[in-house]
């Protein structure tokens, strides 16, 4: 049989359903060779549905899961780091180019990452020309995308947001990729601000009417069931934060945000630690917040610190899984690959760690504290639909 599968006159014949059942637990590398067998099998491969389905299989074995490691002191941004989930102990090694690299001083960011993809998007100091990128860097497709636009009042052009925020996400019900940017200046005693959504469907960019409050937000939103959920600070008339975290939520499907109440736990420490962060993420298609308070406590005369973290889930209440010590304060949590929590520590210029929910124990990443990360599944889902 030839590479277009005509040489014998016909496709190698299996029922749809067996065909695709067989084809998801296959890894990426041998799913791309298969195009090439015959008609039938390149056209089940390509079809859209498919990608999403061999992403959530490729998603359960820990084989395929890999960080992405983006160093932000450099100036041209054109390679980032990968390092497989069993080798996080190892200096990284493989290379992967960025298509979309942009000179100095344009730089690049990860915002996160859904069914696969990889949000990156373009800054610089003035915040005009600023692009996202949907990339799949296992196939190297990638859509370059406009960010929603600043206010055009010419007094708000050469002004920095004083508040702003991206994320995306997949939206079910219509089967579409939806860009969100908030974005808030402070004028005076008042914020005035806008919200856009992007559908990648439409390649169109909608102002929304919903009220967002300005807030300060230093993690990056995780997707979940048509929601995105990120942890931040709300903003007052004079531009303070406020003391108390707060967890915000988008629904990308009714295109609507509101607030959820974080576990009890949080302001519990807020008044006992000067050192509390709280961060959320994904654990087993669960909702997750991690909680992190340094304690003291006297034992033989002696004043003995440490930093506890506790991780909550949203079950019909939030529900407290695991709790541990660690040696030090932790500056910043970055969520789960796999059985391991990736966490930052403020050591030597910060150092990234793990813990494994599994064996309860620490692992120390060589990685600086320079490098964006984002956890990733092998996949070929497109940024095309």
């Amino acid at each position: 049989m030839n590479g277009d599968g005509d040489g014998d006159g016909g496709d190698p014949q299996l029922p749809q359903e067996v065909l695709m059942d067989i084809l998801k637990r296959l890894p990426m590398k041998l799913l791309l060779r298969l195009r090439c067998v015959c008609r039938s099998w390149r056209s089940a491969i390509d079809d859209p549905t498919f990608g999403p389905l061999h992403y959530r299989h490729s998603a359960l074995d820990a084989s395929n899961w890999y960080l992405v490691c983006l160093d932000y002191r450099v100036g041209f941004q054109d390679t980032c780091s990968l390092v497989p989930y069993d080798s996080l102990t190892l200096p990284p090694q493989l290379l992967v180019e960025t298509p979309f690299v942009t000179p100095p001083p344009h730089r690049i960011r990860f915002v996160g990452s859904c069914n696969g993809l990889i949000g990156v998007a373009e800054f610089s100091r003035n915040r005009e020309g600023q692009y996202m990128h949907l990339w799949n860097l296992f196939t190297g497709k990638f859509k370059a995308v406009r960010l929603f636009p600043r206010r055009k009042e010419p007094r708000f052009l050469s002004k920095e947001a004083n508040s702003e925020f991206v994320g995306f996400g997949f939206d079910a019900r219509s089967n579409d990729y939806k860009i969100v940017r908030m974005l808030h200046f402070h004028v005076g005693s008042r914020w005035i601000g806008g919200v856009g959504i992007y559908s990648l469907r439409t390649d169109i960019w909608r102002s929304l009417e919903c009220e967002v409050p300005a807030f300060r937000c230093d993690d990056k939103a995780v997707f979940l069931n048509e929601n995105l959920y990120w942890v931040a600070f709300k903003l007052d008339d004079t531009g303070s934060a406020s003391e108390d975290a707060s967890l915000f939520v988008f629904d990308l499907a009714r295109e609507v945000f509101h607030e959820m109440v974080l576990p009890e736990e949080t302001f519990q420490n807020k008044n006992k630690s000067a050192s509390l962060k709280v961060s959320v993420a994904v654990l087993n298609e669960s909702l997750t917040v991690f909680i992190g308070a340094e304690v003291s406590e006297v034992v033989e005369d002696y004043d003995l610190y440490y930093f506890v973290c506790s991780v909550w889930v949203m079950r019909e209440s939030w529900t407290k899984l695991y709790t541990f010590q660690n040696p030090e304060v932790v500056e910043r949590f970055y969520g789960w690959m796999c059985d391991e929590l990736l966490m930052e520590i403020p050591r030597l210029c910060s150092c990234r760690i793990s813990w494994n929910r599994t064996t309860d124990s620490f692992k120390v990443l060589p990685l600086p504290g320079t490098t964006d990360l984002v956890p990733v599944v092998e996949n070929l889902v497109s940024p095309e639909i």
